[in-house]
């Protein structure tokens, strides 16, 4: 009888035991999994590959086009006009990104009515949707009338954020200096006398740019 009793209670000990070892195995399965980076979360590497420098060689004259088309009267302007472009090569290593919101800012320099120096402040913003993994290119422009109103591009800055609202990349060129690196942020250089804001930098789309290459470039959102 007392064997038996015996028997029991050890039958119930280890049945308690195999319990506890089994749930602390689950329990560091768990914590290991939640530890372990999900296949789906993988990594993404957002970089800003190139980007031109805000001077003459981003200067581009309105592409021409042969279309048969008989014209009521003859063309107005008989000179090519420059736009501002900005080209700008970025890549991504995730295999699907599912947005990328750019923020350009750009600063030109020219002359006011009255003959003195004033520089004007662009900004914009365009979102690309349903990056596949590779080399991609984004692009902004300013029309050839507030280049020759205003003037030509001295200044661009880019910040590539991403879905959660990060900066994944930023980038900026310049032919003057500032007081920040961040020159877009800086207030003493926003806030100063001399600097207008200005609209009209727009994504490519907008321009007569926009079908040249356009596999390069995603979906606008």
């Amino acid at each position: 009888m007392k064997l038996e009793k015996y028997n029991y209670r050890f039958a119930v000990l280890c049945a308690l035991f195999t319990m506890v070892f089994v749930g602390m195995e689950a329990f560091g399965q768990l914590r290991r999994a939640q530890a372990a980076p999900s296949a789906k979360q993988e990594k993404n590497n957002i970089k800003i590959e190139r980007m031109p420098p805000p001077n003459k060689t981003a200067m581009i004259r309105t592409p021409e086009f042969n279309a048969r088309v008989q014209n009521t009267m003859p063309p107005v302007t008989r000179k090519p006009r420059e736009w501002a472009l900005f080209e700008v090569k970025y890549s991504t290593s995730a295999t699907w990104t599912d947005e990328l919101t750019f923020n350009y800012y750009v600063m030109t320099q020219g002359k006011d009515d009255k003959g003195d120096e004033i520089f004007n402040f662009y900004t914009t913003t365009v979102r690309y949707i349903d990056i596949p993994k590779g080399d991609h290119m984004s692009c902004v422009a300013i029309a050839p009338s507030q280049i020759e109103r205003y003037g030509a591009p001295v200044s661009l800055a880019l910040e590539i954020i991403d879905k959660e609202g990060e900066v994944a990349d930023r980038k900026s060129e310049s032919t003057i200096p500032f007081p920040n690196e961040e020159w877009w942020k800086d207030s003493t250089v926003l806030d100063n006398p001399k600097v207008k804001r200005r609209e009209g930098l727009v994504d490519r789309s907008k321009t007569p740019f926009a079908l040249i290459n356009i596999d390069d470039y995603e979906v606008v959102q």
